[in-house]
């Protein structure tokens, strides 16, 4: 459910990815759900009771196993600063999770980028929360348009943890999905600065960590090869 997007564009992602990634359960299992072809009719509020009957009757209905609800901030009305107003969706979230149904939500980050927008209580009732954070705010803009980058930090992960739950660091370029470990990412990043002769502290500084991490990573780099003295 996409409170934004027009069909034709949610449409045409989707068409992509199935010529990138070859044969995939589609159209037959996906099913998008948008303001354009609700027309006349309006996108029903998940925080309201109409709003909450209509979805709940349709997932039902189609035997949906998973619902993506596509943003927060467009499908509901809610403070988002007010825990007592997210508690009657949380609670419909809930029942729906009891039903059998798998909850994906879209929300924005907040003025920090490294968490979310609104009360915390918006995460209490979730099994897993997943960030996804810029990797570089200096990156040129040639370099922005050519390849899109970004962090995926897991917040809150019930079900798994260890290696699973660690961050990682994706790229999308040329159509093409691709992603690395952060540790693997951060340790290039690292040979490249010290082969343009900056200091620890100075690397410390560049990429907002401790000097210890880089004395880590750095060894770590020695060791593997990565930098020669």
């Amino acid at each position: 459910m996409d409170g934004e997007m027009p069909y034709n564009q949610l449409y045409t992602r989707a068409l992509t990815i199935r010529e990138r990634e070859g044969d995939m359960d589609f159209p037959g299992y996906l099913h998008f759900l948008t303001p354009d072809k609700l027309l006349p009719l309006r996108v029903p509020k998940i925080d309201t009771v109409e709003g909450q009957f209509i979805f709940k009757e349709k997932l039902l209905a189609e035997k949906f196993e998973v619902v993506i609800f596509d943003n927060l901030s467009m499908l509901s009305s809610f403070d988002e600063n007010k825990a007592n107003e997210w508690k009657p969706i949380q609670d419909w979230l809930l029942h729906l999770r009891s039903l059998g149904i798998t909850i994906i939500i879209v929300h924005h980050s907040g003025k920090d980028k490294n968490g979310y927008r609104g009360t915390s209580s918006m995460m209490d009732g979730a099994d897993v929360t997943i960030s996804l954070q810029p990797v570089n705010e200096n990156d040129l803009e040639d370099d922005m348009i050519a390849c899109k980058k970004f962090k995926v930090k897991y917040g809150k992960a019930r079900n798994f943890g260890g290696g699973d739950a660690l961050p990682y660091e994706v790229n999308f370029q040329n159509g093409i999905w691709e992603f690395q470990s952060m540790e693997k990412s951060e340790l290039q990043t690292i040979t490249e600065m010290i082969g343009l002769k900056m200091t620890q502290m100075a690397i410390a500084k560049e990429l907002g960590c401790g000097q210890s991490k880089i004395a880590k990573l750095v060894k770590k780099a020695r060791r593997l090869g990565l930098i020669r003295d």
